[in-house]
């Protein structure tokens, strides 16, 4: 999700206790559930098209996750 508050993933460092909300593709989340979350995660494209659809954003989301508690 792209917020003026938003980190990029590749800087983010998930609690091994952490929720995972996946926005829409193109409307993103609505603001009353940007409210409810700690952390808001922007994960960085280059080129085209300017956004990935909601199950590769997920994948990626849930690799970095799992790369950062492989030993968990």
């Amino acid at each position: 999700e792209q917020t003026t508050n938003s980190q990029c993933l590749y800087d983010y460092r998930y609690e091994s206790r952490s929720v995972l909300v996946i926005g829409h593709e193109r409307q993103g989340l609505t603001e009353d559930v940007l409210l409810l979350l700690d952390d808001v995660i922007e994960i960085p494209v280059y080129g085209l098209p300017h956004a990935h659809n909601a199950a590769t954003a997920a994948a990626i989301a849930l690799y970095e996750y799992c790369r950062q508690h492989r030993d968990s």
